[in-house]
């Protein structure tokens, strides 16, 4: 893992796309759902008004995802970057990203792997948390020390 990524992101190898090639938007949707479906079955009321999770995955991906094919983390191994375990197996639907490529593509990667691509948003990020008033206001919320 580079020294400059996120540090507390946990290693998550397992069932990434493989063969880095690029993917389309119902690939995506497919893999998510088969991911994450058995961990939100347990918390799904059996009987309720309320979008069941699929309903939300899929509409949320196919707001966010273009139709066009999408490089995956799977593309990008050559950066030697640990993929995020969070982004990839908790909410993917939220926490992943859709980044434009310096090549006009897009890229559906985790947070280590676009701080990988385009660094100075990383470094933007450690900026803003060191400096922010909104920064400081949550270290002390969180209980760390904002005079350090």
């Amino acid at each position: 893992m580079r020294a400059d990524l996120c540090p507390c992101r946990k290693a998550w190898n397992s069932n990434l796309i493989q063969g880095g090639t690029v993917v389309t938007k119902n690939e995506i949707i497919e893999k998510t759902l088969k991911e994450i479906g058995f961990r939100l079955d347990e918390h799904e009321e059996p009987y309720s008004e309320e979008p069941d999770w699929e309903e939300i995955v899929i509409a949320e991906l196919r707001e966010r995802l273009p139709d066009t094919d999408i490089k995956t983390c799977e593309d990008f191994r050559h950066l030697n970057v640990t993929c995020c375990g969070t982004c990839h197996a908790f909410y993917p639907h939220y926490e992943m990203s859709l980044i434009d490529l310096p090549d006009g593509a897009k890229a559906w990667v985790c947070d280590p792997v676009k701080w990988a691509i385009y660094p100075e948003q990383y470094q933007e990020l450690q900026e803003w948390k060191q400096n922010s008033t909104e920064a400081r206001l949550l270290r002390r919320i969180f209980g760390e020390d904002a005079d350090k």
